[in-house]
Order: C-alpha cells, then structure tokens, then sequence
C-alpha cells in the first residue's frame, strides 16, 4: 500500500464561529476503507467537504499523492475523488442515466462515447437499478436516489471516494450491497474508501 491523502493540521471554522475541525491531522493510503464516525455536529461531513473542494480551512493542508488539493483544478480533482453526499435533498433533473453520466464528465472532452455508455450500464447492473434507467431522478425514492449518487460516483473511477452516510435511507439488504461494494473497491481495485458512517455495526 501506498499512501495516497494526508491531512495536516486542518482547521475549519464556520462563519458563525462554529469550529467544526480543530487541527485534524492523518494519512491514508490505497486499499484501505477508513471510517469516520462520531456523534451529529463532531465535523465529520465537514472534513470530507475539505478533502473535496466543497470547503476550505482556515488553515492546514489536504495532500493528495503529494499535491494540495486546494491547487488543483476541478475536473482534476474529479478524477482523483469521488464523492457520495448525503442524501439531505435533490441534486440533479433529468433521468439516472444521465445522472450517471455525469460521473464521466472529467473524462469527455467532446461528446459522450460508447464507452461512456457502457460502463454506466455495467453500473446500473451491478447496483441493480438498470430497470431505472430512463425515470426521472426527482421521481425516485430516497433509497433510489441514494443508489444513483453512488453509481455516479462509480463513473468517475477515481482513486479515493469519499461516502458520507451512504446507508442512509437503504434497507438491510441494500445496505449490505453498498457495505460489499466498499470492500469489494478496496480490496479487488486497490482503491482507497473513506466513509462517515453512524452504525457501528
């Protein structure tokens, strides 16, 4: 294993003063799942927020194979981290496909291609939502929905993916499919996981 992020001495305060991360440091390297747990409000989504350009800490450093990530363009970024967010409200219009295909957008240069295509239904396949395909994302349920913003993150291939809570609002079986998944990630493709979960179990 090679490390592959490394955050040192992060610091992030809200506007409203709130310290959400007080001098956060640690590493993590490729072909390891790493959860993050704690109690709602311990900063847990925010450092995963950090690690993906959606915040900025006042000061620190997130280090990704060496580089700052805050140095990094977006859709350079975007082939490296993969992000799954809450589930809190809806992201996107159109249908799952092209919710999914969005995941490729780091990589299409000119238009999408058939190899696009076909790894977005080899996804929608393996999460067993191909029969959604062509629905609307705003018609689906909360576990539905939850199920595409991971296969969109699955699109992208990148090497770290972030997953804050991606459990929430699945059943049992569907959970366990996610949690597999995870694995299956580390161990067969030699990526690297970190994932915000609240049951311990």
């Amino acid at each position: 294993m090679s490390e592959i992020l490394r955050a040192e001495h992060i610091v992030k305060i809200y506007g409203n003063g709130v310290m959400a991360n007080k001098d956060i440091n640690f590493s993590a390297e490729s072909g390891q799942l790493v959860s993050l747990i704690g109690p709602n409000g311990s900063g847990k989504t925010t450092i995963i927020k950090c690690i993906n350009q959606i915040l900025s800490p006042q000061s620190g450093q997130i280090l990704l194979d060496g580089t700052n990530i805050h140095t990094m363009r977006t859709m350079e970024l975007a082939k490296k981290v993969g992000y799954v967010p809450q589930m809190t409200k809806n992201f996107m219009g159109g249908t799952v496909l092209d919710a999914v295909l969005m995941g490729r957008r780091p990589y299409i240069k000119w238009k999408i291609t058939d190899y696009d295509v076909t790894l977005v239904l080899e996804i929608l396949k393996k999460l067993e939502i191909t029969h959604l395909a062509h629905k609307e994302y705003e018609s689906l349920s909360g576990g539905q929905k939850q199920k595409v913003l991971i296969a969109r993150a699955l699109a992208q291939d990148p090497d770290v993916y972030l997953f804050d809570e991606p459990t929430s609002f699945l059943d049992i079986k569907n959970q366990l499919e996610i949690m597999n998944m995870a694995k299956e990630l580390v161990h067969q493709h030699h990526k690297l996981v970190i994932m915000v979960v609240h049951d311990l179990t």
